[in-house]
C-alpha cells in the first residue's frame, strides 16, 4: 500500500512539474472524448428500429434484424465488391508509389529541384475533392473534354469516361495518385533524414552501387514507417480508398454500379431513406472489421518484418 502511495505521489509530482505540457494536451483530449467517445452510446441504434422522433430511449429494439437486412441485400454485396476492389488497388498501387517517389527525391537531383518538385506535388493535397471531380469531369467530358478532343484528333473514338462504369476504378486511382502522391511521401522523407549518413559513406567506400545503397540502407531505415502506414491502410480496408468523400464526389448515377462503396451505400440508406438503424448496423460492422484487420495485419507484419504498430 505504501509503495502504491509513493508511486502515486511521484506521478502527481511529475504531472505538476509538467503541467504546462499537460494543459496543451488537454484540448485535444477533451475533443477526442466529446467527438469520438461521447457519440459511441449511439451504437445501440444498430439494434433498434430507430425512430428519430422517439429517440434512442423510445425506439423499439429489434435485435439483429438490421444486420440480417443488409446481409441479405444484393446491393450491399455490390458495395462490398467496389470497396474491396478500390482498397486493393489502393494497397497495390497507391501505397508503394509514395515510397518510390520519396526515394527518387532523396537520391536524385540538386536541392533546388527537389524543393520545387516537392512543392508542386504537395499542392494537390490541399485541393478539395469537389474541385478535383469538377476538373476531371471537364477534362474527360465526352463532347468537350480535352482528353477526348485529343483522342479525336488522333483518330480514336471518343470515350464516355463518366458514362461507362468500367472506367471508374481507373479514374479513381489515377486521381488519388495525383492528389496524394506528394503529401504521402512526406513521412518517408522524414524517416530518411533519421538514417545515419555514415552508413551511406561506408557503403560508398565499399563500392556499393546506388541501387544497393537504397536496398540495404534506405529501405531498411524507413521500414518501420512503411509497416506502420501499411497496417493503418489495411485497417481501413472496408472504408474504401480514401473513404466517402472522393467516391461521392466522383460518382454519378451512370457509374453507380462501380462507384458506390459501403460508405455511400450506408449514406443513401441511412440519410436519404431515413433507415438510421440499418446504416448504424453497417457502420458498426465496418468498425468491427477494421479492428479485426488492424490486429491481424499488426501481428502478421510483426512476424514478417519484426516491426509493428503496437
Amino acid at each position: 500500500m505504501d509503495n502504491a502511495n509513493r508511486r502515486a505521489g511521484r506521478w502527481m509530482r511529475q504531472v505538476w512539474e509538467q503541467k504546462i505540457l499537460y494543459l496543451f494536451v488537454l484540448p485535444a483530449l477533451m475533443a477526442t472524448l466529446v467527438f469520438s467517445y461521447g457519440p459511441m452510446y449511439g451504437v445501440i441504434m444498430a439494434f433498434q428500429d430507430y425512430d428519430i422522433l422517439r429517440g434512442l430511449g423510445g425506439s423499439d429494439f429489434n435485435g439483429v434484424a438490421n444486420f440480417n437486412a443488409f446481409l441479405s441485400d444484393p446491393d450491399f454485396y455490390r458495395a462490398v465488391r467496389n470497396t474491396a476492389v478500390l482498397s486493393t488497388l489502393n494497397i497495390l498501387v497507391c501505397f508503394p508509389l509514395p515510397i518510390v517517389f520519396a526515394i527518387l527525391i532523396n537520391e536524385f537531383g540538386p536541392a533546388r529541384l527537389k524543393k520545387l518538385v516537392q512543392s508542386i506535388t504537395y499542392l494537390p493535397h490541399f485541393i478539395s475533392w469537389v474541385i478535383v471531380s469538377g476538373l476531371l469531369y471537364r477534362l474527360l467530358d465526352q463532347d468537350t473534354g480535352a482528353v477526348n478532343l485529343l483522342l479525336h484528333t488522333l483518330g480514336v473514338d471518343k470515350i464516355g469516361f463518366f458514362r461507362d462504369p468500367q472506367y471508374f476504378w481507373g479514374i479513381f486511382i489515377v486521381a488519388s495518385i495525383w492528389k496524394e502522391l506528394g503529401w504521402s511521401s512526406i513521412l518517408y522523407l522524414s524517416a530518411m533524414t533519421a538514417i545515419n549518413p555514415e552508413l551511406y559513406e561506408a557503403a560508398l567506400v565499399d563500392g556499393a552501387s546506388r541501387f544497393k545503397r537504397i536496398w540495404h540502407i534506405t529501405l531498411p531505415g524507413i521500414l518501420p514507417t512503411i509497416v506502420m502506414l501499411l497496417i493503418l491502410t489495411i485497417a481501413a480496408f472496408f472504408s474504401g480508398a480514401g473513404g466517402f468523400e472522393p467516391a461521392y464526389a466522383l460518382r454519378n448515377p451512370m457509374v453507380a454500379t462501380h462507384s458506390d462503396i459501403i460508405d455511400i451505400f450506408a449514406y443513401f440508406r441511412g440519410v436519404r431513406n431515413g433507415e438510421y438503424g440499418y446504416a448504424a448496423a453497417i457502420g458498426l460492422s465496418q468498425s468491427i472489421m477494421a479492428i479485426l484487420f488492424l490486429f491481424v495485419s499488426n501481428k502478421g507484419l510483426k512476424k514478417l518484418t519484426g516491426y509493428s504498430l503496437f
